[in-house]
């Protein structure tokens, strides 16, 4: 489910009284930021426009990073530098002017900020961010306008300036990102606003899970999660043992607000594709895990511990990125979800690697139910 700016807010105090830093939770933003910016442009010339709240000071934490990762950098604060509302912006802003590798300005001119538009391959917008009140005022129309006259690609942090991002109304003007790295959970304001979020990723920020219930009654969709496990063949992956694929939209449609990482056990386990079928054969998945039950492919042999070695495979992957969630094919001998196929036939009990998963307290859903 997703969630309003003020949700997201009240969950920020809450982690503060619980002891956790503001200055921690927007490192961790602006980390965010700038690993996702380098992951889809690479090392490039990017304009940072930060405003005076914590939406700035996520960008300035980004540009920091940036410059960790081979960008050249400008950060341009959109507003007065006395005018910075939090200390948390503030240490951020004071760290930037100390650094010889980010050449930090303060808008002056909206001719002054079109020359350095043109300079940059990439523009960060940290704004206003969840910030944004009323219509958008000067000098933040005109950039804005410009911004989405000139073709540059956007990267906004948290959400675009001038979408609110719990109704989704447009403030007169708002930024068209080409991705929006938002934090916690996606934003209810997100809905139907492709052309202004672009492609949006969900980051985790260090903001406990367990606050969501304890503060707002209920869990949010994305919170905190982390990665997500999904099967391969329901992305399109043509690994099903027919050589074909399970692509699956509802699926498609689910994780596209969250980092995922594709899998097939049974390629994991050293099972060529196409291959013949496999069948559980004396149990489920957690049989087989036991040593109880075996799995036999359609000419007789048996393939069991090629389903345990790609179970083993996932379970790593999964360890290794903090999952905690996967999404897996319905029926499958190693990703069956509360049941599985045997020759035709259907057998309470889950694959083999939605078996090990759930032993490692990974929560599993199939496909079905999306």
């Amino acid at each position: 489910m997703a969630a309003s700016g003020e949700e997201i807010a009240e969950l920020d105090r809450a982690a503060e009284r619980i002891g956790i830093p503001r200055l921690l939770l927007m490192e961790n933003a602006g980390s965010s930021v700038a690993r996702r910016l380098v992951g889809r442009f690479g090392s490039c010339r990017v304009l940072i426009l930060a405003g005076t709240g914590n939406n700035g000071g996520d960008g300035m934490v980004a540009a920091r990073h940036l410059t960790n990762l081979g960008c050249e950098v400008c950060l341009m604060l959109v507003g007065d530098p006395n005018a910075i509302r939090t200390e948390e912006a503030r240490v951020n802003w004071n760290i930037c002017c100390n650094l010889r590798s980010i050449k930090v300005e303060v808008y002056s001119s909206l001719e002054d900020f079109l020359r350095k538009l043109n300079w940059a391959d990439v523009i960060v917008d940290a704004m206003l961010g969840t910030g944004v009140k009323g219509e958008l005022r000067e000098p933040f129309l005109s950039i804005v306008k410009n911004l989405n006259e000139s073709g540059k690609a956007v990267v906004a942090v948290d959400t675009p300036t001038g979408l609110d991002p719990t109704t989704g109304r447009i403030c007169g003007e708002a930024v068209k990102a080409v991705m929006t790295v938002t934090f916690h959970a996606p934003k209810s304001g997100f809905a139907g606003r492709d052309e202004y979020t672009g492609q949006v990723w969900v980051e985790d920020i260090g903001l406990p899970r367990e606050l969501e219930l304890e503060v707002l009654g209920r869990k949010l969709e994305g919170a905190g999660g982390g990665p997500v496990l999904v099967s391969a063949c329901l992305l399109g992956v043509n690994c099903r043992y027919d050589g074909g694929n399970s692509l699956s939209e509802r699926v498609i449609q689910k994780i596209s607000s969250v980092f995922f990482l594709p899998v097939c056990p049974e390629i994991l386990g050293g099972l060529p594709t196409p291959r013949s079928p496999n069948w559980l054969v004396g149990g489920a998945g957690k049989e087989v895990i036991e040593g109880r039950a075996k799995v036999i492919n359609e000419e007789g042999q048996d393939v069991t511990e090629n389903f345990l070695r790609g179970a083993r495979e996932v379970l790593g992957l999964a360890q290794k990125f903090g999952v905690r969630r996967a999404i897996l094919k319905s029926g499958s001998p190693s990703c069956g979800v509360g049941w599985v196929k045997v020759k035709g036939q259907k057998i309470i009990g889950d694959g083999v690697t939605t078996a090990l998963l759930r032993q490692h307290r990974i929560e599993v859903i199939s496909d079905d139910e999306i």
